[in-house]
């Protein structure tokens, strides 16, 4: 007597459960992995990202003269944004600009952070001495940095008007034992470059008036507010 198979007949039920099953399974894995990568950038961006100390200039600054017309500085409204997560410190900052003019009497001259705030019309202003700004991560500095020359401040480099060119660095802080995951991480600030226009010169309203004289950008117009009519 012939047996007969009375075990059902497979028509691929299991084999689709195993197929939904196994790209299931692939799918979690790849949705864990992506988290597991967006938390690890989230960490290194809000703990690990080392201090990114970026410089703004505006296209207007101010060229004067101090201590009766002697000693000439250049007033640059800055803003540093530190894009990093950890702290950074910007020691000082050195300026050096040079002169375009074909004819200038001196050609470069080099001029250091020394106070901060307006260039004050009167003598007896109080003057605040520039300190190292210690910027937490992603804070913001702005204000106005008056540099003046370095050693001897005559003779001037200014005493035309034409167009100069400024280059600007910062000296930031490093630590004293950085670790293997500081040095990897951090990176130079690179000197920024740009040119500005003195339009008019005059030593006697420099001196007597300790007035400024905006150096503008080539290519920048004052905004202006359109009259209404009527």
């Amino acid at each position: 007597m012939t047996g007969i198979d009375t075990r059902p007949a497979n028509d691929g039920s299991d084999l689709n459960i195993a197929e939904v099953g196994g790209r299931g399974g692939r799918i979690a894995s790849v949705l864990s992995a992506l988290a597991l990568g967006f938390s690890g950038l989230s960490f290194y961006e809000s703990v690990l990202k080392t201090a990114q100390l970026e410089v703004y200039v505006p296209p207007v600054v101010h060229y004067a003269r101090d201590q009766g017309g002697d000693v000439e500085l250049f007033a640059i409204p800055l803003t540093i944004v530190n894009s990093g997560a950890r702290t950074g410190t910007a020691l000082t900052m050195e300026l050096t600009v040079e002169s375009l003019r074909a004819d200038a009497a001196v050609k470069t001259k080099r001029y250091y952070s020394a106070y901060i705030g307006e260039h004050s019309p009167k003598d007896d202003a109080d003057n605040r001495s520039f300190a190292p700004l210690s910027l937490a991560g992603r804070q913001t500095f702005s204000d106005t940095v008056r540099f003046y020359p370095e050693g001897n401040p005559l003779p001037a480099l200014v005493d035309d008007a034409g167009d100069y060119r400024f280059t600007l660095k910062l000296t930031t802080a490093v630590p004293a034992n950085p670790g293997l995951l500081d040095g990897f991480l951090s990176r130079d600030i690179p000197p920024i470059s740009f040119e500005r226009t003195l339009p008019w010169f005059s030593e006697q309203q420099l001196g007597m008036r300790r007035i400024t004289i905006p150096m503008h950008d080539k290519d920048w117009k004052p905004t202006t507010t359109p009259a209404k009519d009527g």
